[in-house]
């Protein structure tokens, strides 16, 4: 019986290739953008859980709250709060810091900018798993001077060589010993380091002022929790220690709130102040999810819409089987033999295109080359599930409607008529209409945001500007070497202007302060500003408004205690307007400065997020080792230009590796995650418009199947091929304004609930679902109108002919 039924499935199979094709197609598709999203899925979800014991592991956050209950949140702890809970709560079993530092590191004539150097603590590596391949951490990074690389580093620096027991230097001022190697640091881990070294290291170079101060912020505080903590009342007791620790702040009126964040949340959920990177998006990693599961849908209604259009050329072959003396259930068990067969051949077809298309899948969309895709157990679990519910889904109406054909009826071709088929097909083509249109209205919303953010006035001019870090390497006489570098380009037809700032436009300003009020005011009043050391030369670089006052000068001497405001620091202060702040005291950390311009808003950061208060203090040679040099350009040929800068850069602070980016790529980087957004979901919008259509063919081949002898008969009345066209794609039409109408309300507020994540964003248009109905209708009428066409030109003897 079963060979019986295996030589039947591929008899039909060949009998009906261009129906089989398009039903195997069309489920591999499916199948195939489905695993594939749900890998992409699976990876942003994967972050950190390779951690052992992730579920107890916790970030330790900081946040300030004023007496307004404003809130400025960190990423990042204090530095003094891992000590005072270190072996003092039960609730806590281990816990460690970690510093993020960059610095030029250097081994003999080899030098780098290394962005990604962290001090540690020893018992940070009691609570993380990373692999080391050489070396104890916690025992050799409790030792002053000692440094571990990651492999990828020491094949930078030192080749083939050994790198145990060589020397590294930072910023040629401190000198390390490599006594460890770790393997590179995985992609799903949103921490991320390339050199370690001894936290001792930096509590000798900061001091106290540091690391035994509540109110400055920058160490990252991980602890592993004991089972079954309770997380608020640890929270509460974190509250209570703040205070204990610092008086000042019931006078102040403030509260310091030491927060609990999930390890495992992190990379989802965390869009703090001094996040290590830009993190994922849980939204858009759920949308996708979403898209997913539309895809495969779609594609099961399409076997539906398409079997069941094929069934009316078997009818007689049921009828004869019935005839000869097959009963139902055999009939059932032949229908659903050939719907395995037919999605056996399309998983097997959707794993072989996953594998040709699997490199680029990761390059578009960021995902590790290492992550593995084959051996995810979660993986082949929704590919079986893919397959047995597929199976059950797409096969059960088209089987039970066959199976169920009366052979008189069979042979007679009446069961075309049958008016709950008919309304059942008309019910899964509108269902694809609908999620089609609000997949289409979906992306280009995500296209026109994406586009409004980048043709938005940015109020700062950023073309031409080259930025190069500022020196670590450095002697005493820095400010001197810097002017005449300065001095030697601007003598240059190349250079129009050259600022040295301690950030530039582009992210988030890591430099904050809280505790800055008007003098002689309440102290209860002061908060928390964005501050930005300048030069005389930043507001004119980069072509910034002043809307009242003046710009720094040297033509004034008290430079040093003048600040600029931007608009949102003179509300946040509680001037009544710009002209009232000008000539206005402020105490910041008990110094008066005197607030000499206003500057109009800027975006600092993406058009996600709102202006912040920024506070710009004369800083000539930045802040400590930080800085950039932005250089306004006046030449077309930026590559001769690079190639002058590097040569005098390299001549002016030897030692120093040189290291720059154009501030057009580096501000567009905070886009990357709306891009890589907008790529996946167009792509696999598209995919979902394919297999549309080819629903769409299912329900025009049966209605065309339905209505051949009604053509024949208009034909003979006098009907023209044009009207025997609207006749059959009026229904198409009435389907897809149905669509349009109901699409138009859900997507309005889902994607306007999505708009909502950007302080500046677009509007969703009319004309957005217009063009949706329109692509849609193109597609559909375009699908449909050659098989319209040739039936509408038949011969109406051969249509009429009974047989």
């Amino acid at each position: 019986m079963l060979k019986n039924y295996l030589i039947t499935a591929f008899r039909n199979l060949r009998k009906t290739k261009a129906f089989s094709l398009i039903n195997i197609l069309g489920l591999a598709i499916g199948m195939t953008a489905c695993l594939l999203i749900l890998h992409y899925v699976n990876f942003e979800n994967s972050y950190d859980k390779f951690q052992n014991n992730s579920d107890r592991i916790y970030r330790l956050r900081y946040e300030r709250t004023d007496e307004a209950g404003q809130a400025v949140c960190f990423a990042s702890c204090c530095p003094p709060a891992a000590v005072r809970i270190r072996g003092n709560y039960p609730e806590i079993e281990k816990i460690g810091r970690m510093f993020k530092y960059e610095a030029s590191v250097s081994y003999l004539d080899i030098k780098y900018p290394e962005e990604r150097i962290f001090f540690a603590e020893p018992d940070i590596f009691n609570i993380l798993s990373f692999n080391f391949i050489e070396g104890d951490p916690v025992k050799e990074l409790a030792k002053l001077g000692n440094a571990f690389v990651s492999s990828s580093t020491a094949k930078k620096y030192f080749g083939d060589e050994d790198p145990l027991g060589k020397t590294i230097s930072t910023n040629k001022k401190t000198e390390y010993k490599i006594v460890g190697i770790f393997e590179d640091v995985p992609q799903n881990s949103h921490l991320k380091f390339d050199i370690l070294l001894p936290w001792e290291n930096l509590a000798v170079a900061y001091g106290p002022d540091y690391t035994e101060a509540w109110g400055h912020t920058g160490a990252y505080t991980y602890l592993l929790a004991s089972p079954g903590i309770d997380i608020n009342a640890f929270e509460e007791k974190m509250v209570k220690l703040a205070i204990a620790e610092n008086p000042w702040l019931e006078e102040y009126k403030m509260r310091i709130d030491l927060v609990m964040q999930p390890l495992t949340d992190i990379h989802l959920n965390s869009n703090f102040m001094q996040e290590y990177e830009a993190n994922g998006d849980r939204d858009s990693v759920e949308f996708l999810f979403i898209i997913a599961m539309f895809i495969i849908i779609m594609a099961w209604v399409n076997y539906v819409n398409l079997s069941t259009a094929s069934s009316l050329n078997r009818a007689k072959e049921v009828g004869l089987r019935k005839v000869v003396g097959a009963s139902r259930g055999q009939l059932i068990m032949q229908f659903f033999f050939e719907i395995i067969i037919i999605n056996l051949i399309a998983i097997i077809m959707s794993f072989a295109i996953i594998s040709s298309v699997l490199p680029l899948f990761c390059q578009l969309t960021g995902v590790s080359i290492a992550y593995p895709f084959w051996t995810q157990t979660s993986l082949w679990f929704s590919a079986g599930i893919m397959f047995v519910v597929g199976i059950i889904l797409s096969g059960l109406y088209p089987v039970l409607a066959m199976s169920a054909f009366k052979p008189v009826t069979a042979f007679k071709n009446r069961q075309a008529t049958s008016r709950n088929g008919i309304n059942l097909r008309k019910v899964l083509v509108l269902f694809q209409f609908v999620m089609g249109l609000f997949l289409i209205v979906a992306t280009f919303t995500v296209v026109r945001q994406i586009s409004f953010m980048r043709q938005h006035e940015l109020g700062f001019s950023m073309d031409q500007t080259l930025v190069v870090k500022a020196p670590r390497v450095r002697d005493e006489n820095y400010g001197t070497v810097f002017e005449s570098f300065r001095e030697t380009l601007l003598g240059r037809t190349e250079y129009a202007n050259i600022s040295l700032v301690t950030e530039v436009p582009g992210r988030q300003i890591y430099w904050d302060a809280g505790g800055i009020q008007k003098a002689g005011g309440d102290l209860t009043q002061g908060k928390n500003y964005q501050i930005v050391g300048i030069d005389y030369n930043f507001v004119d670089l980069f072509d910034l408004e002043l809307v009242v006052g003046r710009n720094l000068s040297k033509e004034f001497s008290t430079e040093d205690k003048s600040l600029i405001f931007n608009e949102t620091a003179v509300r946040f202060m509680g001037f009544e307007s710009a002209e009232k702040a000008i000539g206005e005291k402020v105490d910041y950390w008990g110094e008066i400065f005197t607030i000499v311009g206003v500057l109009k808003n800027y975006h600092q950061q993406s058009l996600k997020e709102a202006f912040e208060p920024h506070i710009f203090r004369y800083m000539p040679y930045g802040r400590g080792y930080s800085g950039m040099i932005a250089m306004k350009l006046n030449t077309p040929n930026t590559k001769e230009a690079l190639e002058i800068t590097k040569a005098e850069y390299d001549k002016f602070f030897p030692g120093n590796p040189f290291d720059y980016f154009f501030l057009d790529d580096y501000y567009n980087q905070q886009y990357q995650s709306q891009e890589l957004f907008e790529k996946v979901s167009s792509l696999f919008t598209m995919l979902a418009i394919f297999i549309t259509v080819l629903g769409i063919y299912g329900l025009s081949s049966f209605s065309i199947i339905r209505q051949t002898k009604e053509i024949g008969i208009r034909k003979v009345l006098g009907a023209s091929v044009s009207s025997i066209i609207k006749l059959l794609t009026k229904e198409l039409v009435v389907l897809l304004v149905i669509a349009n109408i109901i699409v138009v309300p859900i997507a309005y507020y889902v994607m306007n609930r999505w708009l909502e994540n950007f302080a500046f964003r677009t509007t969703i248009g009319i004309d957005l679902f217009l063009l949706a109905g329109v692509i849609t209708l193109f597609f559909a009428m375009t699908t449909v109108i050659y098989q319209v066409i040739k039936a509408a030109r038949s011969n109406p003897v051969e249509t009429l002919r009974y047989e």
